[in-house]
């Protein structure tokens, strides 16, 4: 049997597509109750992506056939909806009964493998009268499949891209974006199928998947971790710290305002922070702003308000609910808007860099 490169590469991306599931859904950096549903999708991708490959190729072994039992088309739309949905739940509206969502991929696959059974592994023969409607109950699948897929990514976009909430998960949207794009192109190939009953390999689809999967790998994986933390960290502060006193100080009233939001509201924790949101917030002008911290603390806004942010992390890096947090994840929940701004300023507020510091 020759293969050509193409076809080689595309096992390749395959291949990566399973090991980077098994590493989402096993791995303890990535694995979360969240997480576990996009390990699932690129999983069940992964699968669909061998079975189809050896479509291409001319090729069933006995395998093949029975990993192709189950329609997975009614699967991975689904875990690729649960897990935009789980992501976005907190600030969802409605609940969803995600159980009633499965019935489809559960009963159609039950009557995909009542027929396979009969006309691919021949353990019995079916009724005359179904054998004249299988045909029909594969033109039937293959319209489902392109209504199904289509209603989760809408589903999908609306908790994606309309939540209540200040988080801004770019990251998260541009994952969504790449998704649908290859969900769209599966749509294009099912379409023509249900139209013309012929079957489109899909070796471009995966040539576009590979990008899409060394992107996460190397780039979109780190980033949507340390989004993670950072929501988490968030949830955990808002139920774990409390809110310390605040010292009156009755000569700089504005001032005092300025403590209360630092120390009660926590705005230090907004990276986009500037002295002219600030000043507007107090009902000052930026130059009066600066001008109160300097009297009061003898340093710089920019200083005061990093100082605040390092007294944060200190104290989550000592506590131990936030250990299985990176470091990293700590200082950007906490309002820096780098790494490098982060670790430059709070070696120069402590004199060591964080790892420095928790290891102490």
């Amino acid at each position: 049997m020759k293969t050509s490169f193409l076809e080689i590469f595309t096992l390749i991306t395959i291949l990566h597509c399973f090991i980077l599931s098994l590493v989402i859904l096993l791995s303890k950096f990535f694995r979360n109750a969240n997480n576990k549903y996009l390990g699932f999708t690129l999983l069940i991708i992964a699968i669909v992506g061998l079975n189809n490959w050896f479509w291409d190729i001319g090729i069933n072994p006995t395998i093949i056939n029975i990993m192709d039992l189950p329609l997975w088309q009614f699967l991975y739309p689904l875990t690729y909806f649960i897990f935009f949905y789980k992501t976005s739940s907190a600030f969802s509206i409605k609940p969803i009964n995600l159980k009633i969502l499965f019935l489809p991929f559960f009963i159609l696959s039950l009557f995909n493998i009542i027929v396979s059974l009969s006309t691919i592994f021949h353990l019995y023969h079916l009724p005359e009268i179904i054998k004249n409607a299988i045909s029909l109950f594969y033109k039937s699948i293959s319209f489902l499949s392109i209504v199904f897929s289509i209603c989760m990514i809408l589903f999908s976009y609306k908790y994606t891209f309309f939540k209540n909430t200040k988080l801004s998960e770019k990251w998260l949207k541009y994952l969504w974006f790449i998704f649908s794009l290859i969900l769209l192109y599966g749509i294009l190939l099912e379409t023509y199928r249900f139209l013309y009953s012929e079957k489109l390999p899909l070796t471009y689809l995966w040539t576009f998947l590979s990008v899409f999967i060394y992107w996460l790998i190397y780039k979109g994986l780190y980033q949507f971790k340390l989004s993670n933390d950072q929501y988490e960290i968030r949830t955990i502060l808002e139920k774990s710290i409390n809110k310390s006193p605040v010292s009156e100080s009755k000569e700089n009233p504005h001032f005092q305002k300025l403590i209360i939001l630092l120390e009660e509201q926590k705005i230090h924790h907004n990276p986009n922070l500037s002295r002219d949101t600030v000043a507007e917030q107090l009902g000052i002008s930026s130059g009066h702003l600066s001008q109160i911290i300097k009297n009061n603390t003898s340093i710089s806004f920019s200083d005061f308000i990093n100082s605040y942010r390092v007294k944060d992390i200190k104290e989550m890096i000592k506590n131990p609910m936030f250990n299985k947090y990176s470091l990293l994840s700590i200082g950007l929940e906490c309002g820096f808007n780098s790494k490098t701004s982060f670790y430059t300023n709070f070696k120069k507020e402590t004199g060591l860099t964080p790892s420095e510091f928790r290891n102490q």
